[in-house]
């Protein structure tokens, strides 16, 4: 309410500055997002529709080049929204500052307030990304099926389905990875926990082996950081398409369960699965 009540009694040049930090701080959370998108679509080696090459001719070195010519433009387009997020955060920080030193204390109930919009607009437009996936997918499986380019040998099936339920090539990839295949939550979220737990652990130790271990897990959280990059990527992604999954489970009254022998997961009606859990135990 304090932060609301100072807003009454604001000149136009600090409401004009507001205006700049909530706008700039919107482009910054929108080029993160677009980068994620186009890694996305490179790492599943899709198209995105802003990618328009075309090449006369469909044997395989025409394809190779425009697979090739395809992955170029991603990349340059990844680079650009690169050196558009550098420009974006010192513009922010700048503006950050001179707003800290105009507003001193109601500052950072404003900067929560923003955040808080912005991260809920934020959830909407990567909603909208996914929506862009899920039809470039769609296309490309299409596209598979018509060439017969897509030939895989399975030695035994890892999802099966019991039910009328139809699931994505996504989906299904994303069941077979098993029951026990957990989604890794963002780097940002533990990382400063991981870093005293750390240092907490280290200082237990005798105070001259602790610059030692000091140096080893400083290592370690380097290698860790550099190799959560990729998975923080597809977290997003498969965050969206378990979404998905529970959606269709819930509103059929379905549920996964794991066979009796194997890895296999079993998607059942829940009905179903508790008539066979009653026969069971009363033969």
């Amino acid at each position: 309410m304090h932060g609301t009540m100072c807003l009454k009694f604001i000149d136009a040049k600090q409401a004009k500055d507001l205006y700049n930090y909530k706008n700039i701080k919107r482009k910054l959370y929108r080029t993160n997002a677009a980068i994620w998108y186009n890694k996305t679509c490179r790492h599943k080696h899709l198209t995105p529709t802003y990618v328009n090459i075309r090449i006369k001719g469909k044997n395989p070195q025409n394809q190779k080049t425009l697979r090739t010519a395809n992955q170029y433009r991603i990349n340059q387009e990844i680079k650009f929204l690169y050196i558009k997020k550098t420009k974006l955060n010192e513009q922010l920080y700048k503006l950050h500052l001179k707003c800290a030193q105009e507003w001193q204390g109601t500052w950072p109930i404003i900067t929560q307030s923003t955040d808080y919009k912005l991260t809920n607009e934020m959830e909407n437009q990567y909603n909208k990304l996914n929506r862009k996936l899920d039809k470039l997918q769609k296309e490309k499986q299409t596209k598979e099926k018509t060439n017969n380019l897509q030939r895989c040998t399975k030695f035994y099936t890892r999802t099966v389905n019991l039910t009328d339920l139809r699931f994505s090539q996504e989906e299904i990839a994303l069941l077979n990875n098993g029951l026990q295949h957990s989604i890794e939550e963002p780097l940002k979220k533990y990382w400063t926990n991981l870093i005293m737990e750390t240092e907490q652990a280290i200082r237990k130790l005798d105070s001259k082996m602790q610059a030692p271990y000091r140096i080893r897990a400083t290592k370690k959280l380097r290698q860790l950081r550099a190799s959560n990059h990729h998975n923080n990527i597809m977290a997003k992604r498969q965050t969206y398409i378990l979404k998905n999954i529970n959606n269709k489970l819930e509103k059929e009254n379905a549920m996964v369960v794991k066979a009796d022998k194997g890895k296999t997961c079993v998607i059942i009606y829940t009905d179903e699965y508790n008539k066979k859990v009653h026969n069971f135990l009363n033969p």
